[in-house]
């Protein structure tokens, strides 16, 4: 009994920081972007790297690059971000903000009926990202909401693309 009392403790007690930030955190996020990201949290920093899509969701598809197909120029990305955040409403809530550099790689199709024949176009820029997120009692789990932007440098100097998106993250 003494033995089960004490597992109980040790269990019990381990349940209950899992509503805070932890040292890492795996995540995805809907919306623009569409990603998976890998954060690893530091004492009130963190740096988070994120690898998805954009759809062009805030966009219009005529306004960057002439492109006939139903996508737009839908492509890759690769987003590095340091954050500083605040904790809030003790510890159970965070709000970050932070500089980034993002690099993407997109496809453009001048005829949609001919998918051979398409340009590849590589670009980078600066990038911030705003946001809260929201842990869950005695849970390894939380739910952000984070929006921000990309400006481009290269090839389209000063093409901003906003981003908005929500998802949940896995602390661990």
């Amino acid at each position: 009994m003494k033995k089960l009392c004490v597992l109980s403790a040790l269990l019990l007690s381990g349940f209950v920081s899992y509503g805070q930030t932890r040292k890492w955190a795996v995540g995805f996020e809907a919306g623009e972007p569409i990603a998976v990201s890998l954060r690893k949290y530091g004492d009130r920093n963190a740096l988070d790297v994120s690898f998805g899509t954009y759809l062009g969701m805030f966009k219009g598809k005529d306004n960057y690059k002439v492109s006939n197909d139903d996508l737009g120029g839908l492509g890759v990305m690769f987003n590095v971000t340091y954050l500083w955040y605040a904790p809030m409403f003790n510890e159970r809530m965070i709000a970050y903000a932070g500089p980034g550099v993002q690099i993407n790689s997109r496809r453009y199709y001048p005829d949609r009926n001919v998918r051979s024949v398409y340009t590849t176009n590589i670009s980078t820029g600066p990038s911030a990202t705003a946001g809260l997120e929201f842990f869950f009692a005695q849970k390894p789990t939380s739910f952000f909401v984070e929006g921000g932007g990309y400006l481009e440098f290269i090839p389209k100097f000063f093409y901003f693309n906003p981003n908005l998106s929500i998802g949940l993250r896995h602390n661990f």
